[in-house]
């Protein structure tokens, strides 16, 4: 286990300035291209966010990026929490790990998703001072290693949280996460029944929708899995061509930094009931960028989907779930595939609520927590 110190080489970063500056951008209509006699179809120019980020933000976010934001001092920042790196069968897989301020705490893990990363829990960590807490970087994301001779999947992100508890000496520990997070858990409570306390979880892990018969699901299942087929008609482009195409869409967005930050905030505008401060949505985009690991991160769609299901679980499990969401499953949908303890439908806050409400998320795992 070694120490891990943030630290983005200087040429990097005049390299991506450069980028920014030279941005190209698409042909889109924009008020200063029109007349007020000119009437543009919705067909051809939908409202808003409709066919993803507009111009108009994306050029102010660039324009701050370029005159606002301050990686150095958020680097800093970032370097004020105590981050590491370990080998696990061979990859190095970054962390960060804070413990209690009062002496041991009971262990728990944070597993971020997709268009995240372990920037998601900046805003909880020092929410739960009276725990141990450990944020890993799944592999391909971030700073952890990108390995290309094995599948990436669910299973080998498990691997890695579980070897990173080992290393830090933790047996027995609570499982947090959301998005590949929640999924990451599931597998990880699976492979190592005796080390997971427990699962606190803000979704059902998306691959579990296409394992239920809507045929013998409930009204109130049936209900859920057709407001999920509804967003799914007109918000998960990205998850087919992640899923098929993942090679070809890296190469725009390895290039481009003004792109790459259009794919990963539209689903932060999809599913943010408030969106995050552009700082915060800087910055996890400045960790795909340093880190060039888009590819890596999405190869879990064309990789991890494929991986066989993982059964019930039998640790007692938690769901926090939030309104902004995909959606909202009800309880005996969750109990298809854990077994829930604790079951808190939200009034605010979305897909990344860690971000978003941390003190919600804050005071429901440490709710779960208490129960166990």
């Amino acid at each position: 286990m070694r120490p891990f110190t943030i630290d983005f080489p200087q040429r990097d970063l005049d390299d991506l300035r450069r980028r920014l500056r030279d941005t190209r951008w698409p042909d889109t209509v924009t008020p200063d291209t029109v007349t007020p006699d000119t009437v543009i179809p919705d067909t051809v120019t939908p409202a808003g966010w409709d066919a993803g980020p507009p111009a108009s933000f994306m050029r102010r976010l660039v324009g701050h990026w370029l005159d606002g934001y301050d990686w150095r001092a958020v680097e800093a920042d970032l370097n004020r929490l105590n981050h590491f790196t370990t080998p696990v069968r061979g990859m190095d897989v970054h962390f960060v790990n804070e413990r209690a301020s009062g002496g041991a705490g009971v262990p728990v893990v944070l597993l971020h998703g997709w268009a995240d990363s372990f920037h998601r829990y900046t805003h909880l960590i020092g929410r739960l001072g009276d725990f141990d807490v450990v944020v890993p970087s799944l592999p391909g994301f971030a700073f952890s290693a990108q390995p290309h001779d094995v599948p990436m999947t669910a299973g080998l992100a498990a691997e890695a949280v579980a070897g990173v508890m080992e290393t830090l000496g933790y047996d027995r520990y609570v499982v947090h996460g959301g998005d590949w997070g929640s999924t990451t858990a599931q597998e990880l409570a699976r492979l190592h029944p005796g080390r997971v306390m427990g699962l606190h979880l803000t979704d059902v892990p998306f691959p579990s929708i296409f394992l239920v018969d809507e045929e013998s699901a409930t009204p109130a299942e049936r209900r859920f899995l057709e407001g999920v087929h509804t967003w799914a008609a007109t918000e998960t482009g990205y998850v087919a061509i992640q899923s098929t195409k993942p090679q070809t869409l890296s190469y725009g967005l390895a290039d481009s930094p003004a792109g790459l930050a259009a794919w990963l905030i539209q689903h932060f505008h999809a599913l943010s009931e408030t969106m995050p401060a552009d700082d915060d949505l800087i910055t996890n985009v400045m960790l795909y960028w340093i880190g060039n690991s888009i590819r890596s991160s999405i190869r879990y769609y064309a990789e991890g989907m494929q991986a066989d299901p993982p059964g019930r679980v039998a640790a007692p499990t938690g769901l926090a779930l939030f309104p902004k969401d995909i959606g909202c499953p009800p309880r005996e949908f969750a109990e298809r595939f854990f077994d829930v303890t604790r079951y808190t439908v939200m009034d605010q806050g979305g897909h990344f609520a860690a971000l978003e409400v941390p003190d919600l998320v804050a005071g429901d795992l440490r709710a779960f927590v208490g129960t166990l």
